[in-house]
């Protein structure tokens, strides 16, 4: 599973890759309290603003988890076993 953070602060956009939901949040959320505009788009395509990165975080919010991801433009390398995907 892929979610795809992105962000904007001060006209820079950037985009971050992580393969858990948990990880995706805790990026999200340090993006928004540094004084970003940040979104999580889940597996199945769904966008999830600010206001609603808490829905991710249940099984509700995880349903449909199992889709494949849109395609991504670049990845973020990271340590394998904390969420970041290679």
């Amino acid at each position: 599973m892929t979610f795809i953070i992105e962000s904007i602060k001060d006209q820079r956009r950037t985009t971050d890759f992580r393969s858990r939901a948990d990880v995706a949040v805790n990026l999200a959320r340090k993006l928004v309290a540094d004084g970003s505009a940040a979104s999580i788009t889940t597996p199945s395509g769904d966008v999830y603003s600010a206001d609603r990165f808490d829905l991710l975080l249940t099984r509700e919010g995880l349903n449909a988890q199992d889709q494949p991801a849109a395609a991504a433009s670049r990845s973020t390398q990271g340590a394998a076993g904390d969420g970041h995907l290679p």
